[in-house]
């Protein structure tokens, strides 16, 4: 076994993420007929959610759990599915938010400070330059567009507008991938030379938008933009230019007319002669998938993250582990970290920079598998 190593501490930890060291890592979430007991109550932070299907749902969970934290207060929803609006209205109790099944009825609302966006990729550029627009706060779901044309205007936009805007990458909020960054940037390896990682899964959504290409941005832009955020993340920069190769191996025809990738490899090209090699598959047989990302630098030094949550260094030839705090749910996290950027006027972690470098270093990607070419990214970074 592993001979345990560096403490990292809470507090370094909450800081790096945007949370304030003196809150409770994971809300203990007040029923909303206790609303009038939190301290503070003429202070909540308004809220309205653009799309309440699975991920939006999910947040909303996420958002009602951190009540007791961040004073919160969920004042509409908007779902053009009236079934999905409805339950979504349910789950908020007393605070009883208004429904809505057109999102500029939403934003135009008075009663609104911030907006979750958490509609289908494709259409993140008009909501979030709607909400944007209109002088609200926002939390968008990753990524920022399928396309490169969608990323410029989203980012555009929200320049424009100088209001908050914070990405769903919860990774960014998330103990493992702190701890691995913390080591990095720490100096752990020296100056890193080349980094491996690969999500190799089995299971994965074989229906809707998720499996047009053209809707979702592909396999390596809805799903591996969290990645490609902890890769420029980590190494402070983004990638010169990638090559690699992909396509539907395993599950063609599931379902017909599928377009999105089963499976790739790529390889990035960073500044100072660094490469990343990335591969996904999501067809692994049990037992055999999982998540990890090495870094290799200098002198036989090495960090790596094994399935998100097990960090160790090597250094003079020994495996050390890198003891984390308790693991909390990054989403709670992320989401008391947006309210708290927007009550402190600080720029949220993971903001509209850091979506468009991993956006556009998945296009980039995608773009070098499709055209089966080495691709610049400055082709990308329109």
């Amino acid at each position: 076994m592993a001979t345990p190593s560096r403490t990292v501490s809470r507090r370094r930890f909450l800081a790096a993420g945007g949370v304030a060291a003196g809150l409770p890592l994971i809300a203990a979430g007040l029923p909303a007929s206790s609303l009038a007991n939190v301290a503070g109550a003429n202070e909540f932070l308004r809220l309205g959610w653009i799309g309440v299907g699975g991920r939006g749902t999910s947040l909303l969970g996420a958002a009602l759990d951190s009540v007791s934290v961040s004073t919160l207060k969920v004042a509409a929803i908007c779902d053009i599915d009236a079934a999905a609006r409805e339950r979504a209205i349910s789950k908020c109790g007393a605070m009883n938010p208004v429904g809505i099944d057109d999102y500029r009825d939403l934003v135009s609302r008075q009663d609104v400070d911030a907006v979750f966006v958490a509609t289908p990729i494709y259409l993140h550029p008009e909501h979030a330059c709607g909400v944007v627009s209109a002088g609200k706060h926002c939390y968008c779901e990753k990524p920022l567009a399928p396309t490169a044309a969608g990323v410029k205007q989203v980012y555009d936009c929200v320049k424009h507008a100088g209001k908050k805007f914070q990405v769903g990458f919860q990774w960014r909020y998330h103990s493992g991938f702190l701890g691995l960054v913390d080591q990095v940037q720490s100096g752990a390896v020296g100056k890193p030379s080349f980094v491996s990682a690969f999500r190799h899964v089995g299971g994965y959504p074989e229906s809707g938008w998720y499996v047009d290409r053209e809707k979702s941005g592909d396999l390596i832009v809805e799903q591996a933009v969290h990645e490609m955020n902890v890769f420029c993340w980590m190494l402070r920069a983004h990638p010169l230019r990638a090559a690699g190769f992909g396509g539907i191996n395993a599950l063609e025809g599931r379902p017909e007319g599928r377009t999105m990738m089963d499976s790739y490899g790529v390889t990035y090209e960073f500044p100072e002669n660094l490469r990343l090699n990335y591969t996904h598959v999501i067809f692994a047989a049990p037992g055999f998938g999982g998540l990890g990302l090495t870094v290799y630098g200098e002198r036989h030094r090495a960090c790596v993250l094994e399935e998100t949550t097990e960090l160790f260094v090597a250094k003079d030839g020994k495996k050390e582990r890198i003891e984390l705090p308790p693991l909390s749910d990054a989403t709670e996290l992320a989401i008391q970290s947006f309210a708290q950027s927007i009550r402190d006027d600080r720029e949220p972690l993971a903001n509209v920079d850091a979506g468009r470098h991993a956006t556009l270093m998945s296009i980039l990607g995608r773009t070098a598998i499709h055209e089966r070419r080495v691709v610049e990214w400055s082709e990308v970074a329109i």
